[in-house]
């Protein structure tokens, strides 16, 4: 059976105030975590893409040189980050984050319905990722599918397809993941959170 791992970046360092924090790298806590992510896979990883910012492609790397993947093997996707799939216009919609704050700017993407500039129509676009990831997991291989990305875009899509909405306190932590499986031509959706209250 075909499984999609979506996953949060490992550990980083704070990104410094007032920036979008592109060029922050992952921690040596952070390489530590995701050796051990990697090794508890146990089912053979088949592919790994991922969001071409460095901490993504950082995590990604590790994952592959604990499975057995070719580094060059490792797809860059830019619908996973810089801007992620999420987004319209990334000057724009930062301004969402300098003027109204991580937490007001979170809250919408686990669940606001407003279009806000900057951003693409929310359960739209994760409509439009879906049938993408669905498509080219029916067509893939048997076996694990990793793709790298941020908590952005793991929570807004894993808030939108889950049957409920996700709470603050389910907010993706480092190495959180939703796995998409294709079973029995049905797709089913687990959402793996450090955080998660119920």
């Amino acid at each position: 059976m075909a499984k999609l791992l979506l996953v949060r970046h490992a550990e980083r360092p704070d990104i410094p105030a007032n920036t979008v924090g592109n060029e922050v790298l992952l921690t040596d806590k952070g390489k530590e975590d995701t050796r051990n992510f990697a090794r508890s896979i146990s089912d053979p990883v088949v592919s790994i893409q991922s969001s071409p910012i460095g901490r993504c492609l950082q995590t990604a790397e590790i994952i592959a040189d604990v499975v057995g993947i070719e580094r060059d093997d490792i797809v860059s996707n830019r619908d996973l980050g810089d801007p992620g799939f999420i987004i319209n216009d990334a000057r724009s919609a930062w301004t969402h984050w300098q003027e109204k704050g991580h937490e007001r700017v979170n809250q919408h993407l686990l669940s606001g319905g407003e279009q806000w500039e900057g951003f693409k129509e929310l359960d739209h676009a994760v409509k439009i990722f879906d049938t993408s990831i669905r498509k080219q997991l029916s067509k893939q291989n048997e076996g694990v599918h990793i793709w790298i990305t941020h908590d952005t875009i793991l929570a807004t899509y894993a808030s939108r397809i889950m049957p409920t909405r996700l709470k603050m306190t389910q907010w993706p932590r480092y190495l959180d993941f939703l796995a998409l499986e294709l079973k029995n031509g049905d797709f089913v959706y687990k959402y793996f959170n450090q955080g998660a209250d119920d």
